[in-house]
């Protein structure tokens, strides 16, 4: 059984056959957590699930567009009722997919010390990471009623170990590399060589479904080395962006104008992305829990976003996927 690391890419990943699928599809992952202050230093209760009542809302308009999300859900959102409530239903309707997402730092067993390296659970030791998963993966299954097909690791901080923990939890599908980004200066993974489209972490059991991003400007071909090692900076890549050279363009409604994602739409078409994959944070279904939506002007320019998105993903002919049927395209265990 051949298994490559998260955080550093394969040197020939296998790429996933996705050809029953027919044709470019996109999926919606939301990161469904906790809301709290992303300026301040980490908490273990500093936080609160008051935003869950947006959910609805999003929900409607993604059913609206024939579109399934999938819910990414971390420890707090298991152990608060209104949002079991909400989650739990929208599943058992089949309206909706529930995946997992861990906080190692709201997560117990609360082992390691409340740092910025240790918000990475890659930076744990893997018995600990084994450990909090597992007990996060339980708590899915009894509060929500489902048994998860898909993990994104918090801040993006999955690891060497993180593949044979999904593996022995029964989930199929990672979500956790961000590529085009590099977070080692945080003390996080660098995803910045990382392919683009999915490819197998363990063949035939576990696949990565990389969130989707991409680059744009005159000199886009060289965006990966430019952004990996000549123009390190944020000052440099604005610069850079401002100059329309290179840019990178996160498909994401956080901090992206609806103008740069449909054209990081077209480019990652044009690049042959077999699987878009739109991201966002739940709290930012409410003002004020997090930078990108601080008013009720933010909240409606998020959702005219989403609906601009979903109309010319509509007018470019790519359809919406799920978790569900990636891993049946994908041919596990074949």
């Amino acid at each position: 059984m051949k298994q490559s690391p998260v955080s550093a890419p394969p040197p020939s990943p296998a790429f996933v056959d996705l050809s029953a699928l027919g044709s470019t599809r996109f999926v919606v992952t939301v990161d469904t957590e906790e809301e709290f202050d992303w300026s301040a230093p980490f908490s273990r209760d500093r936080h609160g699930m008051t935003h869950i009542s947006g959910v609805p809302r999003f929900q409607e308009l993604c059913e609206l567009y024939g579109v399934k999300p999938s819910y990414l859900v971390d420890y707090p959102v298991t152990q608060n009722a209104p949002a079991v409530e909400i989650l739990g239903g929208l599943a058992a309707d089949q309206r909706a997919e529930i995946g997992v997402q861990l906080h190692p730092w709201v997560n117990p067993p609360f082992d390691e010390g409340l740092t910025t390296y240790n918000s990475f659970a890659c930076n744990l030791p893997s018995e600990l990471e084994r450990e909090k998963l597992s007990r996060l993966h339980s708590a899915i299954v009894a509060n929500l009623g489902v048994y998860p097909d898909s993990y994104r690791a918090g801040r993006y901080g999955a690891g060497p170990a993180t593949p044979a923990i999904l593996n022995e939890l029964g989930i199929a599908i990672d979500s956790s590399v961000r590529a085009r980004f590099d977070y080692s200066a945080q003390g996080g993974p660098d995803y910045s060589a990382h392919p683009v489209n999915p490819y197998w972490l363990i063949d035939g059991e576990l696949l990565e479904l990389p969130v989707t991003t991409v680059f744009g400007g005159t000199a886009r071909k060289f965006g990966d080395a430019i952004f990996g090692r000549w123009f390190n900076s944020d000052t440099a890549r604005s610069a850079l962006a401002r100059s329309s050279m290179v840019e990178r363009i996160a498909l994401t409604p956080e901090g992206i104008p609806v103008e740069k994602a449909l054209d990081g739409i077209n480019l990652a078409l044009a690049e042959g992305i077999e699987i878009i994959n739109l991201s966002f944070h739940s709290p930012s279904l409410v003002p004020g829990h997090t930078p990108y939506v601080r008013d009720t002007k933010d909240l409606d320019n998020l959702y005219s976003w989403w609906t601009q998105v979903f109309e010319h993903l509509a007018a470019s002919g790519v359809r919406p996927t799920t978790m569900a049927e990636i891993k049946a395209a994908s041919r596990f265990g074949h």
